[in-house]
């Protein structure tokens, strides 16, 4: 057995906490395996598609524009829609990642996503190093930050290819590791190019740098005038002059002029690429950034989210510092918006208020004030002023201050009250292995087998359309400019607006056109694909038109939210006027077949079809119009019903279609003539494999009520594996998809399984009781 006084040495060397945190840092990236190469469910609400496509974008051959789509204006000239939020460092630094893999999408977000872990690392060390030389013990140093970055929020967020998330994220450390440096040796140049790297990167470290100016000042003050106080004070009249100097004199504002100064001579290179691809004609406060600046801080009234007099601000902002503390492996919830499953609700925020406070006032008894008390509040100086970014989950990283504040202040009284190194060791290895199973199973959120074929099939479709376009860059992206929701089908969305929006302009009437759902018309150029499809536009605006003159001119079945029509075996769903959130809506369509043995295996127990989908995989959006439809199954269809599925689960409407009722009427006096098989509510008759139900004197209410319609066939074997268990079938259903009421009269039909039947109960039921019931063996079988 090695001794322990053996391992002393090597305990206390310098470079073994390092190389602990290299290694255990090395997991996000063995952990995230092939799945890199795609977008997993509704991964970052397709924050990172955008920012890739932009950095994809930045070019010389597009004057170094960042911009998330080209489109040609009237005059047949380029015009962007510029993106220049942010300071150009992340896109640049994405750029060169993903340069030496053009033409393949996938290997290009895979470079970016180790572009942004890499960030991530980097930052994680920058935290350690920092820590190191505030804390004067590294192995308390590994152990806050593997603690603080074992965060599910961090974790959750490392691989987002955005400017705002790692690479912003590793310049707040970069900026922080210069202040540490400062005001330990004094060292200002460093603190200077750090900080300005950092703003390259991104804005939040502006919420550091406040703060820290702040405090710095105060402290200079405070200083200046307690040695005046041990000293001869200058005579009345210099007193303001001499209260004032040692402001002017401080390093802290200096730092904060260059700073600021640096700060906007960013801002003004991004406003000044937004002209230049606006064409010089747009004014200041209609500029992209400029808006989008008034936007996040809610100064402009009509984009207000959450305002001050809105109670929720505060606990938004508490919520997301608890779960910042939270590792992922102890969550115990898969959803990065939701609470852990061990605590509830309700304490969530009140937990974050406790542990804010506690990291403001933990900071001011440990040294150096300044940096713990910068750490620990920064975060609010970017929340509360941009409150209205609040609801973004990824704004939640830039509170790492508060736990690493926390984590190092606990482990320093750990430490100073037993008096052991034990304590921190047995700290050190918890950490290491909170961090590894908390990147494995972050590693595996979201990821299946499924999820990579959609990708690489969507990936194929792209190559065979980009043959047909040639780069002849007229390719529309969806219709009337709301690609967005054409391409959101499933949660694939952010990943095919990043893969067609590289280098493929955007128009408005001719071209070629690429979208979702399929329609098969002439102007279908792809037909072997099986995602995305590409069109000749003027084509598809004929097909489009024609097809919507042709539903208008029928009398619709139903006006609910939608209009619903069926022609010629196609159920149609029209909306005017519609907007690009009514695509999003859920449509439930369950057909109902005459013979059940035509139904799927797997839907023979149901009784009826599923074709549930959402509009934006059957319909379009084109001129304010929505159109889509489903084509109803080849066997003969006793009758549907239609709505719209709420969130909950529920319908927000829903509308019966009884397709064979005209067949039923018709065929009413045929079925009377002869004698009913059972008699009860309704009369019972059985003719060539049906089962018919009719009232003479009927009125809605009796057929608001279910059927529950029970089989015993006379071989056990002859029912569906399904039904085998419970010895009968089960073919309950709803009059008012297989039948009518018409003079007073009712009839419904169902088509009866082919086996000998031994018998048959049946009845009407309202939910909860049986209304009336009878059982009988059929007239064929004795």
């Amino acid at each position: 057995m090695i001794s322990l006084d053996r391992l002393q040495p090597a305990l206390q060397s310098p470079w073994l906490p390092l190389a602990l945190l290299l290694l255990a840092l090395s997991t996000v990236f063995v952990f995230r395996g092939d799945q890199g190469h795609f977008y997993r469910p509704h991964e970052h609400n397709g924050v990172s598609s955008d920012h890739l496509r932009i950095a994809v974008n930045l070019s010389p051959e597009h004057g170094f524009q960042r911009f998330t789509h080209r489109f040609i204006d009237e005059d047949g000239d380029v015009r962007y829609d510029p993106y220049n939020r942010f300071p150009i460092g992340g896109y640049a630094s994405m750029k060169l990642a993903t340069l030496p893999f053009e033409g393949s999408p996938s290997a290009q977000l895979y470079a970016a996503r180790v572009l942004m872990l890499l960030f991530f690392a980097g930052a994680a060390v920058l935290a350690y190093l920092s820590l190191c030389r505030l804390a004067s013990n590294r192995w308390i140093a590994l152990t806050a930050t593997l603690l603080a970055f074992s965060s599910y929020y961090l974790l959750y967020y490392n691989d987002m290819t955005a400017n705002e998330g790692m690479p912003d994220f590793f310049g707040v450390m970069l900026a922080f590791h210069g202040m540490v440096i400062f005001v330990q040796e004094g060292r200002f140049r460093q603190l200077l190019v750090k900080t300005c790297v950092a703003l390259l990167f991104g804005w939040h470290v502006l919420a550091l740098l406040v703060p820290f100016v702040i405090f710095g000042l105060a402290r200079d003050l405070l200083r200046a005038r307690s040695a005046a106080a041990s000293s001869t004070l200058p005579p009345p009249l210099c007193q303001v002059k001499h209260a004032a100097a040692p402001l002017f004199r401080s390093r802290y504002l200096l730092f904060g002029i260059v700073a600021l100064g640096f700060g906007l001579s960013v801002l003004t290179f991004n406003f000044t690429m937004e002209y230049i691809a606006l064409g010089w004609r747009t004014p200041l406060t209609e500029l992209p950034s400029f808006e989008s600046m008034l936007r996040r801080s809610s100064v402009d009234r009509g984009f207000v989210l959450l305002p001050w007099d809105y109670v929720p601000v505060l606990e938004v902002q508490f919520s997301k510092i608890a779960r910042m503390f939270i590792p992922y492996s102890l969550h115990g919830s898969g959803d990065v918006h939701e609470s852990p499953t061990w605590l509830p609700e309700l304490w969530v925020p009140v937990l974050g208020c406790a542990l804010s406070v506690a990291g403001l006032i933990g900071s001011i008894f440990v040294r150096p004030r300044i940096l713990f008390a910068t750490l620990a509040s920064f975060g609010f100086f970017w929340a509360l002023p941009m409150r209205n970014t609040a609801g973004h989950g990824f704004e939640s990283i830039y509170y790492i201050g508060i736990p690493l504040v926390l984590f190092t202040i606990v482990l320093l009284w750990a430490r100073r009250l037993t008096n052991r190194d034990g304590v921190i060791a047995a700290a050190t290895v918890a950490a290491l292995i909170l961090f590894v199973t908390s990147s494995f199973q972050m590693g595996r959120v979201g990821f299946n087998a499924e999820s990579a074929q959609i990708m690489r099939t969507a990936e194929h479709d792209l190559r065979t359309i980009r043959k047909f376009v040639a780069g002849e860059h007229v390719t529309v992206l969806g219709l009337g400019g709301n690609y967005s929701y054409i391409f959101h089908w499933q949660w694939a969305g952010p990943a095919i607006s990043y893969y067609l929006n590289q280098s493929i302009i955007r128009t408005t009437d001719d071209g070629f056109t690429v979208m979702r759902p399929r329609v098969d018309t002439d102007a279908l150029l792809t037909p072997q694909n099986q995602y995305l499809f590409l069109y000749d536009t003027a084509g598809l605006m004929a097909w489009y038109w024609s097809t919507y003159r042709s539903v208008i001119s029928t009398a619709p079945l139903a006006r609910e939210e939608f209009d619903v029509y069926l022609i010629d075996g196609t159920v149609y769903y029209l909306k005017e006027p519609c907007y690009g959130s009514n695509l999003a809506v859920r449509l439930s369509l369950h057909v109902f077949p005459e013979d059940l043995d035509d139904l799927p295996d797997d839907r023979e127990q149901h009784g009826f079809d599923n074709l549930d989908s959402y509009f934006y995989d059957r319909g379009l959006l084109f001129d304010g119009k929505c159109l889509g439809s489903v084509d109803l199954p080849q066997y003969d269809i006793a009758g549907f019903r239609t709505g719209q599925v709420r969130v909950d689960g529920g319908l927000e409407w829903s509308i019966a279609h009884v397709v064979q009722g005209p067949k039923l009427i018709s065929e009413y006096p045929s079925i009377v003539s002869g004698e009913p098989i059972a008699r009860s509510e309704f009369d019972l008759y059985i003719d060539e494999g049906k089962l018919y139900y009719v009232k003479e004197l009927c009125d809605s209410e009796d057929v608001q009520a279910g059927v529950f319609l029970h089989i015993v066939p006379e071989d056990i074997d002859d029912l569906p594996d399904a039904r085998g268990e419970y010895g009968f079938d089960n073919l309950d259903f709803r009059f008012d998809v297989r039948g009518v009421l018409f003079d007073g009269k009712c009839a419904a039909s169902v088509g009866l399984p082919q086996y000998d039947i031994a018998r048959i109960t049946t009845g009407q039921f309202d939910g909860v009781n049986r209304i009336w019931e009878v059982e009988f063996v059929p007239e064929v079988n004795e």
